[in-house]
């Protein structure tokens, strides 16, 4: 054979077993390229994880829930009242929402996963008051969709109270209530749970918590001496609660990334106790102080292996509410 500058000589003839060697390094050389590409290609995916768990009232994170939805119960903060018909008031409430220990925000997979969950240190919710007639009052509270330290709530919360008994400086009410609301935010994958790949997680979160009740009250307040001036108040509360998390996470799988969207339902009666102090601020306002609390029965230890126990943790908190009468 012949090139451009002179005869080009044929190598060494290849033997058959040569042959097929090579041409076996060549197949198992393309095997690995392609099977690389494979793996790329799968680590790429993602797969959407769907399924809905109806939790024991008492579990880890039904108790998360149900211990916001206890932060905002929609209590009167002050004695039942005469009012008249069209007689207005706004108020602007402070709710004061309590640190969590490390175990209690511990609540992620029965009790597993500590949640970061203790992000507003109050809670602030304006209130709108009305007389409707009938010696009975009307009430509104919103918390709108305003985003704070990742959290955004949409809460409305509404009431009826009339007073049903009168006796000297004792007055008793009957109290009807009831909330509509969520809260978006970074639950179950936080900022920094993203950032340090903390359970295994890969973005922020964008979960979503539905907190809704309805409830009845008995309600009682008892007017102080003029020489000491204001009111003391108290109530016994009832509320049944459909409670619900939506989770939106993305997390590392070991063969493929899950999009995780368990949804998380629970339900029931939770009691909660308040006592408190109103009194005249000024010509037309009016300051409460109130306080809270409500037993609130969880799972601690492994749940998940069945040793654990169920104790009380309970919520008890301040609320502070200034009310001006039009």
């Amino acid at each position: 054979m012949w090139g451009g500058n002179g005869p080009i000589l044929p190598g060494p003839k290849q033997t058959r077993g040569e042959r097929i060697m090579k041409n076996a390094w060549r197949i198992g050389w393309l095997a690995g390229a392609v099977a690389l590409a494979l793996r790329g290609a799968a680590g790429a995916q993602v797969i959407t994880l769907t399924t809905v768990e109806d939790l024991d009232f008492d579990r880890p994170e039904a108790w998360a829930m149900k211990r916001t939805a206890a932060l905002l119960m929609f209590t009167s903060v002050g004695p039942p009242a005469d009012r008249e018909d069209g007689e207005l008031e706004f108020s602007l409430e402070g709710i004061w929402n309590p640190g969590l220990s490390r175990g209690e925000r511990t609540v992620g997979f029965k009790g597993t996963k500590e949640e970061d969950i203790n992000r507003l240190p109050v809670v602030p919710r304006p209130r709108l008051t009305m007389g409707i007639g009938f010696n009975t009052t009307f009430e509104l509270a919103y918390i709108p969709p305003v985003e704070i330290e990742g959290i955004e709530p949409n809460v409305l919360a509404v009431a009826l109270e009339r007073p049903i008994y009168r006796c000297d400086d004792l007055i008793l009410g009957l109290r009807l209530f009831g909330q509509l609301g969520t809260a978006k935010g970074d639950i179950t994958c936080s900022e920094d749970d993203a950032r340090t790949g903390t359970g295994g997680c890969l973005a922020p979160s964008e979960d979503e918590v539905q907190l809704n009740y309805a409830g009845l009250a008995l309600t009682g307040g008892y007017e102080l001496p003029e020489n000491v001036g204001g009111s003391l108040f108290f109530g016994l509360y009832a509320a049944y609660l459909d409670l619900e998390f939506q989770v939106n996470a993305l997390l590392e799988g070991r063969r493929f990334d899950v999009r995780d969207r368990t949804r998380q339902m629970s339900d029931g009666w939770i009691y909660g106790l308040t006592g408190g102090y109103s009194r005249p601020v000024g010509e037309n306002c009016r300051l409460g102080v109130e306080a809270f609390y409500a037993p609130l029965d969880v799972m601690r230890g492994d749940v998940q292996g069945g040793d654990f126990s169920t104790e009380n943790d309970s919520l008890f908190n301040l609320r502070a509410m200034l009310t001006y009468e039009f």
